[in-house]
């Protein structure tokens, strides 16, 4: 038997994310993502410095700062460094959860040229994710056509 060179239920990308209040976070994703915590390991006190959540079709690490390993968590703040983006089976309940939950709605839900209902917003860590729901399947040429007609009307 061989070693798989990418782990059963990974993808090859596995963000890592810093967060100042990793557990609050593992509470956010799982209430309001529907991510299950496969693992955790906790630091002194009630720090953590590595946790795992699967959500269904990819999975994601985080832990608190660690200055020991350079880890810093992102200042909350309007503008971010980076974005996650999550497909999930119903955004407007996603959307509704995140912000009875503490976040906060950067663009409102909408239907977007892709196909895809979306809305952003930043969790109560700052970290900022794009949630989507595919509602129309729409063909590469066509994508293609209204992205290009969506950035004429908005740029």
């Amino acid at each position: 038997m061989s070693v798989q060179p990418i782990p059963q239920g990974y993808t090859s990308l596995t963000p890592f994310l810093v967060v100042d209040g990793a557990a609050a976070a593992i509470d956010f994703y799982s209430s309001v993502f529907g991510a299950t915590l496969i693992e955790k390991m906790d630091l002194h006190g009630d720090l953590i410095a590595h946790a795992e959540l699967d959500f269904g079709h990819g999975r994601l690490q985080l832990s608190d700062p660690n200055p020991q390993f350079g880890l810093a968590a992102p200042e909350v703040a309007e503008t971010v460094t980076h974005s996650m983006v999550l497909y999930c089976d119903d955004v407007e309940d996603v959307v509704t959860r995140a912000e009875a939950d503490g976040a906060t709605i950067r663009e409102p839900l909408s239907t977007f040229a892709t196909g895809d209902r979306y809305a952003s917003l930043v969790d109560p860590f700052g970290q900022r994710w794009a949630v989507m729901t595919r509602v129309e399947d729409v063909s590469p040429e066509e994508r293609q056509r209204r992205l290009t007609q969506w950035s004429a009307e908005n740029h």
